[in-house]
């Protein structure tokens, strides 16, 4: 062999290494945004289906009140002493609700949080009893890294609905 055939292939394989790295860390990464992309819609799956369950509830845990003033106080938020997690009816049993659920291998931190809120400021509870409740999820784990506090948050405004019927 010639001493320019021996440059050339010597060439020739470095260029076929450095297109294999390229390429297989092209691959590498592209399999982690898969994996930060598949925790971050499980994650949002898993607050949707506490934001569902809340949606088949009643507004309110007194089901014939109708003005805002025989609701209930957002101090008193919170399960009633015979209701527990998924046997709850109304709205705001969910607040201070708090799990941790595990998919696989990656632990979800679910956290619930529902307060009366105004519909010119749906980002800012009130003390005062309103037509709206503002459900807010929070679901966090350590593998979602892509998410700088780790942790996703869904909201959902309920309003309240009174049907007359005669």
């Amino acid at each position: 062999m010639h001493l320019g055939n021996t440059l050339f292939t010597i060439a020739g394989l470095v260029l076929l290494s450095t297109i294999t790295l390229s390429l297989n860390t092209s691959i590498l990464q592209n399999h982690v945004v898969l994996l930060q992309s598949e925790q971050i819609l499980e994650g949002i799956a898993l607050a949707q289906k506490y934001i569902e369950e809340a949606e088949a509830c009643r507004y309110d845990e007194d089901g014939s009140a109708t003005i805002p003033g025989s609701f209930t106080y957002a101090a008193s938020f919170g399960p009633d002493d015979n209701e527990v997690y998924p046997y709850f009816d109304d709205i705001d049993d969910f607040d201070d609700f708090s799990t941790t659920i595990v998919s696989g291998t990656i632990p979800y931190q679910v956290d619930i949080e529902v307060d009366y809120v105004n519909d010119y400021s749906p980002d800012q509870p009130t003390t005062s009893r309103t037509y709206f409740k503002r459900m807010q999820v929070s679901i966090s784990s350590p593998f979602l890294s892509t998410l700088a506090s780790h942790k996703l948050v869904l909201k959902r405004m309920f309003a309240f609905h009174y049907f007359y019927s005669e």
